[in-house]
């Protein structure tokens, strides 16, 4: 078990508050995704969380954690319009938006919200830097070299 998931179950005001689903208690994943998933905790007190690596459906190398999307439910966007949700998001995943997350789609919902509408929503296909792209042999040898 992960040292981050041990101290998320030590901590009484975690355990009380509803299940939180995240990728980052899966053995499988990287540093930056665990990142994300840290500074969502700190930030914005979720009451779901979930961190999805959508990386594989892009054209970068086996493993690479450079596209991301985040399902955030959390009482601080009670009454906050969606733009300034995600501008929230943004402003704490800055460094990682500024150096490692080429891109990040994001669900902001207040917890009232998501109990009405429980889902995620799907991400449109990859149309340019997509693994279906004919050049993306190419693209991948050309980014193994740099």
């Amino acid at each position: 078990m992960s040292t981050l998931l041990k101290l998320l179950r030590s901590m009484p005001a975690l355990g009380s508050r509803a299940t939180i689903m995240t990728s980052a208690t899966r053995a499988m994943d990287g540093p930056v995704a665990s990142a994300i998933h840290l500074k969502l905790e700190q930030s914005l007190t979720p009451t779901h969380l979930q961190v999805i690596n959508e990386s594989y459906m892009h054209a970068v190398p086996p493993d690479s954690e450079t596209h991301f999307k985040v399902v955030v439910v959390s009482e601080r966007f009670e009454g906050v319009p969606l733009l300034q949700r995600h501008r929230m998001v943004n402003d704490a995943l800055k460094q990682e938006l500024e150096t490692r997350i080429h891109a990040l789609s994001i669900q902001a919902k207040t917890p009232r919200q998501w109990g009405t509408e429980p889902h995620i929503d799907r991400c449109p296909a990859c149309l340019r830097g997509s693994k279906h792209d004919p050049n993306v042999a190419a693209k991948l040898e050309a980014f193994s070299k740099d």
